[in-house]
């Protein structure tokens, strides 16, 4: 029975090496999720910083909103008035890009969901505000979007659930969606002409 010996040590030696790259596959594994949780959370941090400034500089952008135009107003005044208007919603989306970015990488799909919103309402305060603007200020409610917007990543940051979205915030989603519907119906009214136009070019032809 000398042969069990030999049979025996190279089990061992099988077993031995086995467990031995087991331990070390696991080692890397974890070693290499450690990393990458440690990349996630740098950006993270390196969001929130970016978030933090975007938000102070829209802050301090969203006090000079441009007014409407008055139906009085001159020519010149008008055109100078839209001037104003294009510069200053030009520097808003200056804000609002590395807003978006930063958001992007928030994990959490609520929290960079609310915060996008946040973004679109102020991406089209012109437009699709109107009815929000109504009896408020400007001011107001493209603050009370930013504040928000705010309060959702401190509570995200807090591990708490996301804020109920202040009047403001209420009032300028209510507007989009209302102006959305109207966009939409108008769209339909407009490709119903032109297929009435068609249908008639046909019938004219024939």
């Amino acid at each position: 029975m000398d042969w069990l010996s030999p049979v025996s040590g190279l089990v061992g030696a099988l077993v031995g090496a086995g467990l031995s790259y087991l331990a070390t596959h696991r080692a890397q594994t974890k070693a290499l999720a450690d990393a990458r949780r440690a990349r996630l959370e740098a950006r993270q941090d390196q969001a929130v910083t970016t978030l933090a400034k975007a938000f102070a500089d829209l802050h301090k952008h969203v006090q000079s909103v441009p007014d409407d135009r008055e139906p009085e107003m001159s020519a010149e005044d008008a055109a100078a008035l839209t001037s104003a208007r294009q510069a200053w919603d030009e520097k808003l989306q200056d804000h609002i890009a590395p807003a978006r970015m930063a958001i992007g990488v928030i994990r959490d799909r609520k929290v960079r969901h609310r915060l996008n919103e946040a973004m679109t309402l102020l991406e089209v305060w012109d437009s699709g505000l109107v009815y929000a603007f109504h009896g408020r200020s400007r001011v107001s409610v493209l603050r009370g979007v930013i504040s928000h917007a705010t309060d959702c990543v401190g509570a995200w940051l807090r591990e708490e659930a996301l804020p109920e979205p202040n009047r403001a915030f209420g009032q300028a989603r209510e507007s989009l969606a209302a102006k959305q519907d109207e966009w939409e119906a108008i769209a339909e009214a407009e490709e119903e002409d032109r297929r009435r136009r068609r249908a008639q070019r046909v019938s004219n032809g024939s």
